[in-house]
């Protein structure tokens, strides 16, 4: 899903975040710059997607680590909204 923040610098343009429920990802904006960004109110909004598993559906992710496999299994739901 399509979701958008305010912002207000380059850097918090720049920041990536996780989900503690979808440890294995990170999020970040889809725009490079602040003039990407721009309203016509003079204000900055960026835009990022989400992660979401529909309802009654499961969805898992298997990586090759260090010691071995890890496997994630999300349950339905939206992962990856960007924290407050």
């Amino acid at each position: 899903m399509k979701r958008t923040a305010t912002i207000s610098t380059q850097s918090e343009l720049e920041q990536t975040w996780t989900d503690e429920d979808c440890p294995n990802m990170a999020w970040g904006f889809n725009e490079q710059t602040l003039e990407e960004c721009l309203q016509a109110d003079g204000t900055y909004v960026a835009t990022y997607e989400t992660l979401e598993v529909p309802e009654g559906e499961t969805m898992c992710f298997t990586y090759l680590t260090d010691s071995g496999e890890k496997t994630y299994h999300l349950e339905s739901g939206e992962y990856g909204l960007k924290p407050e």
